[in-house]
Formats: structure tokens, C-alpha cells, sequence
């Protein structure tokens, strides 16, 4: 598989290419539909027989091949970047040496293409699987739930993300969970000079609040809990009526976040104002589990075989490996091309790693097939 997809490079790079000079920031659905479309006839010209599921965040691409073996295999791929619209005309994509520029090139993009071409190589290797299914949805970056077709995957044998591999060619088999705290506090205005005293300041209560949330952090291993802004007030002679504060929490296991989402929520009294959560958005964990080792050390084996080393590594970051892991499917991150530098200028992939990567991930789909 890692020869043929070497021989297959041109074709490889052609649509990472043709991809990344197509804008598709999250919240644009006209542009997002665009790509999918394209992804998709990409996949029908490869043999992959594709679906365009409609989605109020945009098409979701579903493509498939079916095997004569037994086991039920996702790809998890997703086409929007947190780039805006112009950004791919401003910084097409460009080669430095072995390592590939451009926007949404590592994340996920080139994951995009080396899941296709694995698929291509699978394919003409007689399909060792029963079902493989390439998904690619268009709202990961901005999304807190489930993506939209979720329920295609439930009962899946396992789910491959093509996140990008970490610098040093690890995969990623723990992700932390998070939880995300939008929360208001309402007090009396009043004149900041003339009669303070007849005010209540929402901002003095969410300072004393956010220290008392700061102070949740590290008291779990894994756990982080960081105030990320308060605001309020609008003159610097009156004190303010209202005020909003953010709050971002990570930890390894669900149990922890659970725990410290409750203690987040445990307000105190504070006279005269209101504080209360006005909204949260949560994402279960990757935790490791005998799925994801499994999963692991065959990715490692396999990288062995090919002179590719292949690591195991753990990541603060969500995606949408979480959801899946968390339905049950045994799952593993961190797939895709070896890059880094994500979400920034310097968002990079190495063009060597994708014929080795591609090798694996082949290599773990029929695995799990004789499994």
C-alpha cells in the first residue's frame, strides 16, 4: 500500500493542491459546499460510491467502498479550517524543501487526500474489509457536539482520524475533554463617584468567582481550569449593571471534567448580583481503553515494518474522534500526513510522510479485518 500510494504522489498532491486553494472557513456553507462537492466527485472518479448528506452547517461527504471481508471501517476527515475567505488566494500552497505550506494543509486537508488514496490502494488490493467509509464533515472547528451523520458510525469495528500525525510522527491516542462556560452576573448600576453605595458590581463578583475557578486547576492530574475573559462595564465614572465572564476547563477523563464542571457552577452569595451559567458546551475525552492500545501498538508494528516510526502521543486539543470513541467504536487520531503548525501561517505537512502514513493506515484497516 505505501508503494502504491508512492506511485500515486502526483495524483496525491494534485488534489491537496486543488483543495487547499479553495476557501472554507467553518461558518461559510456556500464555500464549504463548494469543496465537499469537489471531494466528492474526487472520490466517485476513485471508485468510492459518495453520498452528499445536506446539513444546516453544510454537505456532509460520505463515500464508500464495500469489501469481502467482515469489519466496519471509518475515516474520519473533515474540510473546514479557521481560515477566512480570501486566505487561500493570499497563501496558495507552496514547497519548502520537503514540507508543504498552505492553509488547512495539516488540518485536515492533506488528511482528506491520504485517506482517498489509502482508500485507492485498498481498493486494488482486493478490499480487506467489509465496509469502508470515508467521512468528511464541515463544522469541526467550530462545533461542540456530535457532527451531524454521527449515527452512520455507531456499531463500526473502528474509526482512523486523519488529524495530522505530531511532529515527530506519533499518533494520538489521548485527547483531554473540555468544557466551555459562558456566565452572566447581573448587579445595580450607580454612579461610580457620587453614590457607590447604592450599586452592586457584577465585575467585583466574577473577579472573586474567577479566582476561585483559577484556583480548580491542577487539582486533578490532567486538569486545567483557565478564566479566558471577563466583560463588562462601558464608562469609567459608573459601575456596571452586567457582566459575562469565559471559562475553558480540560481534563483526561470524563469523571474529572464532570466533577469540575459542578465545582465551576458552585456560586457563592455575593450582595445584590446574580451569576449564573448562561451556557456550556462539552466534549468527552479520547481516554485510553483496550480499543485504542490495540489500535496503537498495530499502527507502531506497522510503521516498524515500514522504516516509519510511529509513536503514541496525548494532546489537550478535541475533534471529533472524541464523539465517536465516546459512542463506543474503538478509535484512534492522529493518522493523517506527519505536520504541525496548525491553524497558524506555518501550518506544514511533510510530503515524504504520505506514502509511509498511508501504508499504516491500510495496513491497520485490514487488520482490524482479520481481527
Amino acid at each position: 500500500m505505501r508503494d502504491r500510494v508512492a506511485a500515486d504522489l502526483p495524483a496525491l498532491l494534485a488534489d491537496l493542491e486543488r483543495w487547499t486553494a479553495m476557501d472554507s472557513p467553518s461558518e461559510e456553507p456556500g464555500l464549504l459546499d463548494v469543496l465537499a462537492r469537489d471531494i466528492a466527485a474526487t472520490c466517485d472518479r476513485a471508485g468510492l460510491t459518495t453520498e452528499l448528506v445536506e446539513h444546516p452547517a453544510g454537505l456532509h461527504v460520505h463515500a464508500v467502498l464495500h469489501g469481502a471481508g467482515r469489519a466496519r471501517v471509518a475515516l474520519l476527515c473533515h474540510h473546514d479550517t479557521v481560515f477566512g475567505p480570501g486566505t487561500a488566494s493570499a497563501r496558495p500552497l507552496s514547497q519548502d524543501g520537503g514540507r508543504l505550506h498552505g492553509p488547512g494543509v495539516a488540518d485536515m486537508k492533506g488528511g482528506i487526500a491520504l485517506a482517498l488514496h489509502a482508500a485507492r490502494a485498498l481498493d486494488r488490493a482486493g478490499r480487506p474489509f467489509g465496509r469502508l467509509e470515508l467521512i468528511s464533515v464541515p463544522d469541526e472547528e467550530v462545533r461542540s457536539g456530535p457532527f451531524g451523520t454521527i449515527e452512520r458510525v455507531r456499531g463500526f469495528d473502528a474509526a482512523l482520524c486523519l488529524e495530522c500525525g505530531r511532529e515527530d510522527g506519533s499518533v494520538v491516542v489521548a485527547r483531554k475533554g473540555g468544557a466551555w462556560f459562558e456566565i452572566a452576573a447581573g448587579g445595580r448600576a450607580a454612579h461610580a463617584g457620587t453614590e457607590p453605595e447604592r450599586g452592586r458590581n457584577p465585575l467585583l463578583a466574577l473577579a472573586r468567582e474567577a479566582l476561585r475557578i483559577a484556583a480548580l486547576h491542577g487539582t486533578r492530574p490532567g486538569l486545567s481550569a483557565q478564566v479566558t475573559a471577563i466583560h463588562g462595564g462601558r464608562a469609567p465614572n459608573a459601575i456596571p449593571e452586567s457582566a459575562r465572564m469565559l471559562v475553558d476547563l480540560r481534563a483526561d477523563r470524563e469523571v474529572d471534567l464532570r466533577e469540575a464542571m459542578a465545582a465551576v457552577a458552585s456560586f457563592g452569595a455575593h450582595d445584590g448580583v446574580r451569576i449564573a451559567v448562561d451556557a456550556v458546551e462539552h466534549v468527552p475525552p479520547l481516554e485510553p481503553s483496550d480499543g485504542v492500545e490495540r489500535l496503537a501498538a498495530l499502527a507502531s508494528g506497522l510503521g516498524a515494518e515500514l522504516g516509519h516510526p510511529v509513536g503514541h502521543a496525548a494532546t489537550g486539543g478535541v475533534s471529533d474522534v472524541c464523539w465517536v470513541a465516546w459512542s463506543g467504536v474503538p478509535s484512534l487520531d492522529g493518522l493523517g500526513p506527519v505536520g504541525g503548525a496548525d491553524h497558524s501561517p506555518d501550518e506544514y505537512v511533510e510530503v515524504e510522510s504520505f506514502a509511509p502514513r498511508a501504508g499504516v493506515l491500510a495496513g491497520l484497516v485490514a487488520a482490524v479485518d482479520a481481527a
